[in-house]
């Protein structure tokens, strides 16, 4: 058997263990409640898994590991930056969101997000939500199918247009069948495999140095900027790098579909147990692709792509059969994500486009499903070259737009129609104009100001007005109008 024909192998089993899982879920799925929330019945350890492949998903742990081999020591920051980010969203944003949305019916966090809004500008800032965030997951599954793809095609010879088609359509199956439940167990794969051969890895390349103290010693020749804390960076500059690295971690705070997760937890004892492991595995995950890159930074300094750096380690130090096992299955978590980016797209398209108090429709979600797997494999095929250096800003960008908006929510603030929608759409357009222009140290302007500006919006644009149970003008009654 040669490589190709293993890693051939290995993906039809993956098809086949999704085809399963679809099957497994689709007996629980009867409604759309079932499809978009598991009907909030989801247990601790599935609730974690989830929670923390949506957290950091494996082609965002693929880019960490690049990042610790491009930049050295310095990429430490990464580690507390997303442990303190999940930290943020899953103790102080999940147990409130969770029993808001319980009390409210909410299914998605726009709907929390645009409730405030009034019946007549409630689908004007849904709208502004479901657009901010298609262009992002596009620019973000786009740049996933792009990397599983380039992959396959480059190392084993497959085709990228019936790769990109052929995934697509299986992960379609399998949310259309079992929608969260599905996602849910395709996310507790992705994190276990992903978990198990970084591991593997990072054992496997230490043992290949010699050790830790010959680690040590390589890892100085490398030179000052691999080995100081801030990459040789000083004052000011190094400050600016530290501090932009370490609010990545604010883009936790607003991903939709890690949102959703909190919402199908099955109950407030299950949320806490779930919050706790999913702190423990972001952080034994993050710890372990920083190490792999690291350890690739030492073997390998001259390789061109720092993100294929778990994948070098696999290729160059194991046996091809086992390195092309353990590469189609990293390939298969990455691809695996699509999943939850798909069914949260879906849910907005099928949930927030439809009027306020419309109810859920299990045939609209499937409906929205199919478009948003369509829109998916066009933004694939058609996207630029360059779509992968752009996929953090999309995470970034979602961040910026619904975390500052979220977390003055949930403080138990109401926010006027008009700093919702400005609030929105100045993190968005911050976030794209701070991108566009040339970078700064640890990208600080991007991940920071942004986030801080709608977070100023939002907490300036509070209710003001005397009834409290009044959300706009739309609303009103002649008794607010008339003093009695």
């Amino acid at each position: 058997m040669n490589r190709s024909a293993t890693v051939l192998l290995t993906l039809l089993a993956f098809a086949a263990l999704l085809l399963t899982v679809a099957a497994w879920a689709s007996r629980r799925t009867h409604n759309a409640a079932d499809l978009a929330l598991a009907n909030r019945r989801l247990g601790v350890w599935l609730l974690a898994l989830s929670c923390t492949a949506n957290t950091v998903n494996g082609w965002m742990l693929m880019t960490l590991a690049g990042a610790a081999f491009a930049w050295g020591w310095s990429a430490a920051w990464i580690w507390p930056a997303f442990v303190s980010g999940a930290a943020l969203s899953l103790f102080f944003i999940a147990p409130r969101l969770r029993n808001v949305t319980v009390a409210q019916g909410n299914s998605t966090l726009f709907q929390l997000l645009s409730g405030d809004a009034g019946d007549r500008l409630q689908p004007w800032v849904a709208r502004s939500a479901i657009l901010i965030f298609l262009f992002c997951v596009l620019l973000q599954t786009s740049a996933m199918l792009r990397f599983a793809g380039g992959l396959l095609v480059d190392e084993f010879g497959f085709n990228a247009i019936s790769m990109a088609l052929t995934s697509v359509s299986l992960i379609t199956v399998g949310v259309f069948a079992g929608g969260l439940r599905a996602c849910a167990v395709g996310d507790a794969v992705q994190v276990i495999a992903i978990g198990i051969f970084a591991a593997l890895l990072l054992i496997g390349g230490t043992v290949s140095i010699g050790g830790w103290e010959q680690y040590r010693i390589a890892f100085d020749a490398l030179g000052p900027v691999a080995t100081d804390w801030f990459g040789a960076r000083h004052g000011v500059v190094a400050l600016a790098f530290a501090g932009g690295v370490f609010c990545i971690g604010l883009g936790t705070t607003g991903q939709p579909q890690l949102a959703t997760r909190f919402m199908a937890a099955r109950d407030e004892l299950a949320l806490r147990r779930a919050c706790w492991l999913t702190l423990a595995m972001i952080a034994v995950l993050v710890g372990l692709v920083l190490g792999c890159g690291w350890v690739a930074s030492v073997l390998y300094a001259g390789l061109n792509r720092p993100e294929l750096a778990m994948f070098t380690i696999a290729e160059r130090l194991l046996p091809p059969l086992l390195a092309a096992f353990i590469v189609a299955s990293l390939i298969a978590a990455i691809l695996a994500n699509v999943g939850s980016q798909l069914l949260a797209l879906a849910s907005s398209f099928g949930i927030d486009l439809r009027r306020v108090n419309a109810p859920l429709s299990l045939a609209w979600m499937r409906a929205a499903m199919v478009l948003s797997a369509v829109l998916v494999v066009l933004s694939t095929l058609w996207a630029p070259v360059t779509v992968f250096e752009h996929a953090m800003f999309g995470y970034a960008a979602i961040g910026a737009s619904f975390g500052p908006l979220l977390l003055v929510r949930l403080c138990g603030k109401r926010v006027r129609p008009g700093a919702t929608v400005a609030a929105i759409w100045s993190g968005f357009i911050l976030s794209l104009l701070f991108h566009l222009l040339p970078d700064s140290p640890g990208d600080f302007l991007e991940r920071v100001m942004p986030f801080v500006a709608a977070l100023g919006i939002a907490l300036t644009g509070g209710e003001r007005r005397r009834n409290p149970d009044r959300a706009d003008r739309s609303q009103e009654t002649v008794h607010d109008r008339v003093p009695i």
